[in-house]
């Protein structure tokens, strides 16, 4: 059970570690955006919500298909809810207005920082290749670069709630 939920190998201080470099890594994002505009904060509700629960579930379910390694339970919790609901969410909120390919090049540079480590830290992020290409470098070099389009999917499904829930950010309700 310790190893589905730690991974093998991994205890509560690695575990602290990753934490600690995920605190690292958002420090450099408020140095840019201090903080959570107002009138962006139910946006950035629902971007944590979708974010974490969406991407749990399908870390999970692609790992079942066999394009994914096993991320272990806690590293996917934290992955996923640490990493890409509130501090993705967090570098959404200060860098929507930006253009694209600046938003693209920050999500999949933080991206890959984050997968290194988790490699490095736990073992995770190990799979031999990215939807064929072989190598444990193309599949986390992969992973990141879609990453990078965590602005465009967002952009979308802010859009989409923006028809039901008029308090989500205007400037991305298309208003």
């Amino acid at each position: 059970m310790s190893e589905r939920l730690l991974g093998a190998g991994n205890g509560p201080l690695d575990y602290l570690l990753l934490l600690a470099g995920y605190g690292m890594l958002f420090l450099l994002m408020r140095h840019a955006n201090p903080r959570i505009e107002l009138s962006f904060r139910v946006s950035f509700y629902y971007l944590f919500a979708g974010w974490s629960i969406g991407t749990f579930v399908a870390n999970y379910l692609l790992f079942r298909a066999g394009v994914m390694s096993f991320l272990p339970w806690l590293n996917n919790f934290m992955h996923t809810f640490v990493w890409i609901g509130l501090c993705l969410g967090f570098l959404y909120a200060g860098a929507h207005r930006k253009p694209f390919p600046e938003q693209f090049a920050l999500f999949a540079i933080y991206s890959l920082i984050v997968k290194l480590a988790e490699n490095a830290v736990l073992g995770t992020w190990e799979h031999d290749n990215f939807f064929g290409i072989p190598g444990n470098a193309a599949y986390i070099v992969g992973w990141s670069l879609l990453d990078g389009l965590y602005p465009l999917i967002s952009t979308a499904g802010l859009r989409l709630v923006a028809r039901f829930d008029r308090s989500v950010a205007p400037a991305l309700a298309g208003a």
